[in-house]
This record gives C-alpha cells, sequence and structure tokens, in this order.
C-alpha cells in the first residue's frame, strides 16, 4: 500500500491515480507542447487514429515481382467495364502486375518510368491514359497498348493528362499552354489554350485537374490548372474554343505544388498537396494562400508537412490517394531517394497519424485495396496482414504532455497502466518524459496480459469469450516534473494492437 508523502510544511500528499484517453485526435504539429489537450500525440508512428482508439496499421506483402528489377515508379488501375487490372512502370517497361507471383510485360522500350495517368471513356471502350513529357503518349484498352494519332503539338512534350467534361486535357513540358481534344476523342488535332497571360508569377503548367461543386457531373465542374509558383486557374464551359463557354472563374495563390502528381479527388473535393500544405480547393475560391491559413487539410501537421515540403520537396514520390476502404487519405513523402513516410488522415474525423517502414515509390487502388510500387521491380500490397512482408511493424505512442489537472504543481510519476487490446501478447517498451522532455526511453519493462477465454477449453459461464487480450497492467516507472508524457513502443509479428487509454498514479507537492 502506497504510504502518504510528507512535505516540508508537513502536509501529507496522497497518491492518486487519474486516467487519459488515447490520442485520438491524432498527431499535432501545429499547438505548443505545453498547450495541447489529452487526447493529442506528439508521435504516432504506424498507429492511425480511430473514432475511441488508436490501431496500429496492418502489415504488407510483396503480390508482384519481376517488374524488372528498378524502382517501381508507376502504379495505376485500368478500370474497364467488366476488367480490372494493376499496371506498373519500371526500367522502360510498363507490366500487368495484376497477378501475384511474376509480373507480365505488356510494353517496353520507354525512356521515362514516370507516367501521368487518367482512365477516360468513350463509346469505344475505356482507355488508360499515360504520358510522361519523354515518350509518345499511349492509351490502354484492357487487353493491348496503342500510340494515339495526335496532331497540331509534338507528342512527346506532352507531360499531363486529365479528363474534364468528357474531352481530355493535356499540360506541355515547360509551359502555360494547355491542350484538349474534341469531345469523346482520344486522338486527333489537339486545340491549345494559352494561360499566359492570366499567370502574373510565370512559371509552367504543373497539374491540371477537374472539380466539382455539388459532388456530380454537370455545369457545376470546375477545371483547375495549377503552375509551378502556385496560381491555380479556375474556369467553368466545356469549350475552351468557345468564348461563351468558357468562362474564368478565378486565379488564386494558394502555394507551389509538390511534384506532378499534387491533386487527388476525395469525394467531391479536390486536394491539391503544396508547400503550405494540403489544400481543400474548395477553400480558396474566395480567398489566397494568406486567407486560407489555418484552413488546410494538414492543419494539425502542418509544422512537420511543412519541414518535409522544405526538405524533400523535390524528390520524385510525393503523392496524395484517396483509400476509402480505409476511410483515410495518404500523403506519400519521400524522405530519400530510398525511404518513405506516409501521412494519413481519418476522412472521418480528420485526425492524423504516420506511417513508417512502408518505402513507397507510389500507390494505386486495384479493386478497393491499397498497394504500392517498391525498390527492386518488387510491388506489395498494403494494409493487409500483422507483418512487414514477414518483418516488425516498429511503433512509437507519444501522447501530448498532461498537467493532470494541476499545471503549476510539481508531480511524482510512480506507476503507470497502458489499456491495450490485441489478438495476443505483443511486447513494448514504456518510459517517461517530463516537462516537455524528449529524450530517448532507456528503461524496457515487460508487461503481463490478461489474457482472454479460449472456445472450448476455457469453463462456460465463468469466463469472457473473446478473441482478444486485455493488456492493462500497472508498471513502475519514475519521473518529477510539473507534466508528463509516457512514451510506448515495440515491434513485433503477427499482432493487432489497439491503444485506448492511460493511467497514471502520480504524488502532488511542490517539496519532496
Amino acid at each position: 500500500m502506497l504510504q502518504p508523502l510528507q512535505t516540508n510544511a508537513m502536509k501529507a500528499q496522497v497518491s492518486s491515480s487519474t486516467s487519459v484517453p488515447a490520442p485520438i485526435r491524432g498527431l499535432n504539429a501545429k499547438d505548443s507542447v505545453a498547450d495541447m489537450g489529452e487526447d493529442w500525440a506528439l508521435e504516432l508512428d504506424n498507429f492511425f487514429p480511430n473514432l475511441t482508439s488508436v490501431d496500429l496499421r496492418s502489415g504488407y506483402a510483396s503480390h508482384s515481382t519481376g517488374n524488372n528489377s528498378s524502382d517501381v515508379q508507376t502504379l495505376v488501375e485500368y478500370s474497364g467495364p467488366v476488367t480490372h487490372k494493376l499496371i506498373s512502370a519500371a526500367g522502360g517497361s510498363i507490366y500487368d502486375a495484376s497477378a501475384s507471383g511474376a509480373a507480365t510485360s505488356i510494353a517496353s522500350g520507354k525512356s521515362n518510368n514516370k507516367w501521368q495517368t487518367t482512365m477516360f471513356g468513350t463509346g469505344a471502350g475505356n482507355y488508360l491514359y499515360m504520358v510522361n513529357g519523354q515518350d509518345a503518349p499511349i492509351h490502354y484498352n484492357g487487353s493491348a497498348f496503342a500510340t494515339p494519332t495526335l496532331s497540331g503539338v509534338t507528342a512527346t512534350d506532352i507531360i499531363g493528362v486529365a479528363a474534364h467534361q468528357k474531352r481530355l486535357f493535356f499540360t506541355f513540358a515547360n509551359s502555360l499552354v494547355f491542350g484538349y481534344l474534341p469531345v469523346a476523342s482520344i486522338s486527333g488535332t489537339v486545340s491549345e489554350f494559352d494561360l499566359g497571360g492570366l499567370c502574373k508569377l510565370g512559371g509552367h503548367l504543373m497539374a491540371i485537374g477537374s472539380w466539382t461543386r455539388d459532388g456530380g457531373s454537370g455545369p457545376d465542374d470546375i477545371w483547375c490548372g495549377l503552375t509551378s509558383e502556385g496560381e491555380c486557374i479556375l474556369f467553368s464551359g466545356d469549350d475552351p474554343g468557345t468564348a461563351a463557354d468558357w468562362n474564368l472563374v478565378g486565379v488564386f495563390s494558394i502555394g507551389k505544388p509538390i511534384g506532378r502528381r499534387c491533386m487527388e479527388k476525395v469525394g467531391a473535393e479536390l486536394i491539391v498537396t503544396t508547400q503550405n500544405g494540403a489544400v481543400p480547393l474548395s477553400v480558396m475560391l474566395p480567398i489566397d494562400q494568406v486567407g486560407a491559413r489555418g484552413k488546410a487539410l494538414s492543419d494539425n501537421i502542418q509544422n512537420d508537412f511543412l519541414r518535409d515540403a522544405r526538405q524533400y520537396g523535390a524528390t520524385f514520390g510525393w503523392q496524395s490517394l484517396h483509400y476509402p476502404q480505409g476511410s483515410y487519405a495518404l500523403f506519400n513523402v519521400p524522405i530519400s531517394s530510398t525511404k518513405a513516410i506516409q501521412y494519413v488522415v481519418n476522412t472521418q474525423t480528420g485526425a492524423w497519424g504516420k506511417f513508417k517502414n512502408q518505402d513507397a515509390f507510389c500507390w494505386s487502388l486495384y479493386n478497393g485495396d491499397l498497394y504500392f510500387g517498391g525498390a527492386g521491380g518488387i510491388v506489395y500490397k498494403a494494409d493487409t496482414g500483422t507483418n512487414d512482408d514477414g518483418g516488425n511493424i516498429d511503433w512509437r505512442i507519444k501522447p501530448a504532455f498532461n498537467y493532470f489537472g494541476s499545471r503549476g504543481v510539481n508531480k511524482l510519476f510512480s506507476m503507470i497502466r497502458p489499456h491495450f487490446t490485441s489478438n495476443g501478447s505483443p511486447s513494448f517498451s514504456i518510459d517517461l518524459n517530463v516537462d516537455f522532455s524528449n529524450k530517448t526511453p532507456t528503461s524496457i519493462p515487460t508487461a503481463a496480459t490478461l489474457t482472454g477465454a479460449v472456445w472450448d477449453t476455457s469453463k462456460w459461464d465463468s469466463a469472457v469469450w473473446s478473441d482478444v487480450t486485455e493488456i492493462a497492467n500497472w508498471l513502475t516507472i519514475t519521473g518529477f516534473g510539473a507534466s508528463a508524457s509516457p512514451i510506448i513502443r515495440g515491434g513485433d509479428v503477427g499482432y493487432t494492437i489497439s491503444f485506448t487509454a492511460w493511467d497514471m498514479i502520480l504524488q502532488p507537492g511542490n517539496a519532496l
């Protein structure tokens, strides 16, 4: 039994316990560490914030091999009326990576593996259109690639493609001119439209996309062009060649885009990845980048996002992707030529986490599942299993610092009890930081577990039937200060883990 603590003033200070919820609001890289709510996190590595818990991400597994031996730099889904295929590009070739095992080469002799793509349907079928600014554009109909006949432009200069209002639109390397084809056409004469007179900051078109105000297709659809200098040009209408049917909505400064894969549709919203953060286009219509501060989707992780944009913005591999099955959007950040992290945002709550050790160059959905292209010509299936291609899923959680109701009072912290649920008995280590310290934990206590009942073995009517284990045991820990935050870390194979809360035993008092 804990004994009362006596201060120099001879006043008894009694140990008390308090409970803190899991950091379900996710990562906070915006606010001061001294002023965060208890349900924020300073670190949330390989954990995803859900409504009532933060959960260890699933693993990944090798899916398709033999995509050359080079980095897989493009991954995209072909979506036909019946046929769906996963298409990859590496080492100058294009592969059918749909099936597990060895990929099948379906095109070769290409000089650039960094393709921009769009799906486009006509009366003749559905086509995957691919351009890269070096090779001639190509399209795929589900069985074979073909090269479209394009006149009026230098086809190898086409570096971007998007579909809008039943037309294909193109961007060109180092140009503020965009091109477009007739309605429902995949070849023919490419007409041009010069945006130079509208762009006060110069530069060139980086990307084009389509955004809708109402979630459907029709007159509320907006054509969006984004320049390398961060100017976003918006037009309504469907025919740039007809003045009455092509109306300028406005030109807005939203921040320089990062990479050519900087646009992603999330429902009706168009999210643009810029050096100012991940920006929903809807917030930009009435304001500019100054007025949009605090309104970026990435606002809660803004300091980290801006740091990474400054350090790694020129590195290939930036991409955003909406993953409906996982209820999140991810933003791939290449932190070197071989390593990547992903910021992931819960599309229901807006809470952020960070995934590590998934070294992706590109991402795609295929039949609703999530895949990424890696080094050595391997395509991996993500969000599957409980290991990283046979290895550990290493993780780390650091909740916000907590004053435990007494901001100006020092406390002696003596015991901690994390609450996990798991399908087994994963090992973890825990240590305590006080008063905003960020030291590396050194203590490695072993957690005991409360074992769930096993079906057909445990006694009926006296055990709780469950396929998970509740881990909630008191562990000794030492710290003295006004505030504290535990650092909990682990790494195992074969476990699901949910973190739901943590308890602390402490003794308040300014003197010991």
